[in-house]
């Protein structure tokens, strides 16, 4: 009797893309409130003057409530993000006769969401409200949406198969708008940082992977768990050959215990060895096991 050996590949392949799709929708069918979490603001206004700051008063407050009280995407609700956010002022000018506050900003998830900018450029009224319009520009709620919607894009990105484009495409749009505007100053490189992000298609599916690998492997599947962290590995290499590894980088260092753990449990010396290459600074952590048998 002959074994028809592409039959039963495909039915292997056939399984494996149910099962992420599966994981892709257990991952979703509980998303109900809230997108962001605890938004923890701190401002360095020491090189503004004494009557600056208090126009700034309340800018923390603001930021807070702007990112916690909107809704990103309707469909992804329950992320609760948590962010840091760093807002250092630089001095303050007067621009079309108001006075335009000139910063920079850093946004992290203490995992691997790292944004730094240092081109803002924005007035701000603290008696006013912050807010965003995707028609209308607004030098500060547009600045901070745009950094809203790459922050949910990425954290879409694991939960669904390239899921961020939603919040990517508006990001984009965004972009567009501050490119044109009379408070531009910034908006170009925000534009490349996009295109970064969403162009590194190998990132976006290694990260994907990695969350339906460790799902399968903490739900004792370690086969399938094994052809995603494959998968991971592969999308790793087109990377490396092909991008910038910054942000590849921000990603190994955020799940490198875990993924050491588990492919040493798996008995994946080989991988191991491979990630020890691409994240030297781990190597240690990657191969401690193998070294001690």
């Amino acid at each position: 009797m002959l074994i028809d050996v592409d039959f039963f590949f495909k039915i292997k392949i056939s399984y494996l893309l149910f099962m992420r799709i599966l994981l892709s929708y257990l991952f979703t069918i509980n998303l109900a409130s809230a997108q962001f979490g605890k938004i923890n603001v701190t401002v360095d206004d020491r090189l503004l003057r004494s009557s600056e700051r208090q126009k700034i008063a309340q800018i923390k407050n603001d930021i807070s409530r702007f990112f916690s009280s909107n809704t990103w995407n309707d469909d992804y609700r329950d992320l609760n993000i948590n962010l840091s956010i760093s807002l250092i002022f630089q001095n303050s000018s007067q621009k079309g006769g108001l006075e335009t506050f000139h910063a920079q900003i850093l946004i992290s998830d203490g995992v691997d969401i790292r944004f730094f900018d240092k081109s803002l450029q924005f007035n701000y009224n603290s008696g006013g409200t912050l807010y965003f319009d995707p028609v209308i520009f607004n030098p500060l709620g547009s600045l901070l949406a745009f950094y809203a919607h790459l922050s949910i894009a990425y954290y879409v990105d694991t939960y669904d198969f390239f899921g961020g484009n939603y919040n990517f495409d508006i990001a984009r749009e965004i972009a567009l708008r501050g490119v044109s505007s009379d408070f531009s100053k910034g908006w170009n490189n925000r534009m490349q940082l996009l295109k970064e992000i969403y162009d590194n298609k190998g990132l976006r599916e290694a990260r994907f992977a990695f969350y339906v690998a460790t799902e399968l492997f903490n739900n004792g599947k370690p086969d399938q768990a094994l052809e995603e962290y494959s998968i991971m590995m592969n999308s790793l290499e087109k990377v490396f050959r092909q991008f910038p590894t910054g942000r590849t980088l921000y990603f190994l260092n955020a799940h490198h215990r875990e993924l050491a753990n588990n492919l040493q449990i798996l008995g994946q010396n080989n991988i191991l060895e491979q990630l020890a290459i691409m994240d030297p600074t781990h190597k240690a952590i990657y191969l401690f096991k193998s070294n001690s048998r």
